[in-house]
């Protein structure tokens, strides 16, 4: 079910990944250590800075990864986590309803593992049973069609809302289940023992289900071979990051031609939405591959591929036993060395369930007026320096240019966290069972995923504000633009240093925040952002001659950054990376046109660029990220904008010889 984050995550392209600043783009440098030689700045700047922090940081055995971004993000949790634990100490005493009561009911429900160890599995057991029950696929889609009405579950279609690409009007979005393992982790093991250990965790999985030791291996094994041969139809990492795709719409009727056996006439009456004349649908081919494969003959691999997904999708939620068979084969996945204690664990799970209230009350305490109006100002003054470099631009033509100013005067802006009145369009949780009424963690999310489809199906055909906060929680370490409502939000949570400090210096704070800014207001005119207008409509603003030369540019940054090795024998993949890469460029560019000609100014703002993304992390974080994240990772991300921004030649006295020298000709610049 689709809550206020993931469904701006749709809405905005991907949003925490495509169009966000994120804290996950990192690079492994566990090389380095203090006995490591210290390299020169006009080497290698992204180690030159960080040497010291990278030698003396390490990775705490409960993450994948260390960083300023993760410290500030610990941090930030530990804070709400006591603000969690006082509200809880008066559990029962708070109005229903209320944000109080919600998260006392609901943390008191995480904390009961009796309940949860006894109630859990009869939960679950109950769910499956008409999916266990089924003798074809007619009966099995019936049995889908109904989980999905009682429990808001969709294991084979689902669907939520988006806005429409040509006007602020809400429409349905359809999406099929997909694999656990990504398509290039199915296509190729690229970790040693992947494959297997997918295996065992799913083996595990269906044993819980009730399936004998010998049944769950080899169903195990049959499920991974049938997931590899639809792996080719799954939308690569460029296409899940790509605007056109994402935007991509379906009629009615080539939906039901493209559901035949799953028969989605019948999924489309049973959630009310067959009245729709089209549909957002991203990945017609993967849908027709499933569709094919959707026959009696492969009715025993379909039920393990629900009983196996709803048991994974709930186990953060059900007993405790499944709750850890899933995190040990996450922790084993990506490298974690240790459990979090159950009390860290059962915050961080009612922070997440709950993250606009917990936002809310981060914001009170942690955001001072006088912060807001100077990156306000800050905000302000980095427009009007992209407003005057589009009007001296001299590629663009009249009429192009003129819509990207429209575009920059323009955008929303959000600072902090939303207005007391600015609720969310889809509430995370809506109403909490307290145990003494006979609610359980389980039957709570279960209730509540119900709710939210009602929500969600309540806003088919409803406008989009486009003055609403969407896309990040204020208690994130992150930044955004939104293109389907033409926005940067700010939040709350990174407004820290070494992002954002009021004790620091101007030069300083420009070289965190202010490339962040730029950064985000970059996105308004990357390959993704630049297919929307100043509305927020999908709309080719752009003459056919603007455009050529916009794809010329933006085409050097996938080749400039795949020569940047990430580490582990793997380079970055510069397709992947362009849309952040560029947004990285012209926010560096736009901080150094900002500071001018004062060399001691721009070294500060250069090295605080780099420090804000030194970062370690586990190996198998690395391979992963690298195949799945569009921003640039580490040092690649430091050096490689660095490497095109003609102030750092000036402020450091690169020269060629230099490890940090490129070409001019050869250096990647758009705006």
């Amino acid at each position: 079910m689709l809550s206020k984050k993931s469904l701006l995550k749709n809405l905005a392209l991907a949003l925490t990944m495509g169009a966000c600043l994120s804290f996950s783009h990192v690079e492994a440098a566990a090389s380095t250590s203090a006995t490591t030689p210290v390299p020169s700045l006009k080497d290698n700047f992204y180690e030159a800075i960080n040497h010291k922090a990278l030698s003396t940081h390490e990775i705490a055995p409960t993450e994948t990864s260390w960083s300023y971004f993760k410290d500030l993000q610990l941090k930030n949790e530990a804070i709400l986590k006591n603000d969690l634990l006082k509200i809880a100490a008066k559990q029962g005493t708070y109005k229903k309803g209320s944000a109080e009561q919600k998260i006392a009911g609901l943390y008191q429900c995480a904390t009961d593992t009796k309940s949860r160890n006894e109630q859990s599995p009869a939960i679950i057991k109950k769910l499956l049973a008409p999916i266990e029950k089924a003798q074809n696929t007619a009966q099995l889609t019936a049995a889908l069609n109904e989980i999905k009405k009682q429990y808001g579950l969709g294991l084979l279609l689902d669907y939520g809302v988006d806005r429409l690409p040509d006007k602020p009007i809400y429409a349905v979005r359809l999406a099929a289940a997909t694999p656990l393992l990504t398509r290039d982790d199915l296509l190729k093991e690229t970790q040693p023992g992947t494959w297997q250990d997918y295996k065992d965790y799913v083996a595990t999985v269906l044993e819980k289900a009730g399936q004998t030791k010998e049944q769950a291996t080899k169903n195990a094994s049959d499920l991974l071979k049938w997931e590899q041969t639809i792996a080719p139809d799954l939308l690569t990492s460029e296409q899940e990051n790509d605007a056109t795709v994402q935007n991509n719409m379906v009629s009615h009727k080539k939906f039901l031609q493209l559901t035949k056996n799953i028969n989605g006439a019948a999924f489309l009456n049973s959630c009310g939405i067959s009245g729709q004349e089209k549909y957002f649908l991203a990945d017609p081919k993967y849908l027709q591959a499933l569709d094919n494969d959707y026959t009696d003959k492969n009715l025993s691999l379909w039920k393990n591929f629900f009983i196996f997904q709803t048991m994974n999708a709930l186990a953060p939620y059900s007993d405790i036993n499944l709750r850890n068979a899933a995190r040990a084969y996450r922790h084993k996945r990506y490298g974690i060395r240790k459990n979090r204690s159950d009390e860290e664990t059962n915050s961080l799970l009612i922070q997440g369930l709950m993250p606009y209230e917990f936002g809310e009350i981060y914001v009170k305490e942690h955001c001072s007026p006088e912060t807001i109006k100077d990156v306000r100002a800050i905000i302000n003054e980095v427009r009007q320096v992209y407003r005057q470099r589009l009007e001296h631009n001299t590629w663009l033509d009249k009429s192009t240019r003129e819509m990207a100013i429209k575009k920059i005067d323009d955008m929303n802006v959000f600072v902090g966290g939303p207005a007391p009145d600015d609720k969310p369009v889809i509430d995370d949780i809506i109403t909490v069972t307290p145990i003494a009424d006979g609610g359980t963690l389980l039957s709570n999310i279960l209730n509540n995923n119900r709710l939210r489809q009602e929500q969600v199906h309540a806003l088919i055909g409803k406008k989009f504000d486009d003055k609403k906060w969407y896309g990040i929680d204020p208690q994130d370490i992150n930044a955004c633009y939104i293109a389907i409502n033409n926005s940067i939000t700010i939040p709350a949570g990174i407004l820290q240093a070494p992002f954002y400090d009021p004790k620091a210096d101007r030069a300083t704070n420009l070289g965190g925040i202010g490339v962040v800014i730029g950064h985000e207001i970059s996105h308004a005119f990357d390959p993704n952002g630049s297919m929307f207008d100043q509305n927020g409509n999908m709309k080719n603003w752009w003459t056919k001659h603007d455009h050529i030369i916009f794809d010329q540019k933006a085409a050097r940054f996938a080749p400039y950054y795949s020569k940047y090795s990430v580490g582990y024998g793997l380079h970055e993949n510069g397709k992947l990376v362009t849309p952040e890469a560029i947004a990285d460029c012209g926010g560096l560019s736009v901080i150094t046109q900002i500071v001018g000609n004062d060399k001691a100014a721009l070294r500060a703002v250069y090295k605080n660029f780099a420090k804000v993304f030194a970062t370690k992390m586990t190996k198998q974080l690395v391979i992963f990220l690298v195949q799945q994240d569009p921003h640039p990772i580490g040092a690649a991300r430091v050096n490689g904008a660095l490497s095109s921004t003609d102030g750092f030649y000036t402020a450091y006295a690169i020269v060629p010889g230099d490890g940090m020298y490129i070409a001019p000709k050869d250096r990647v610049k758009l705006w």
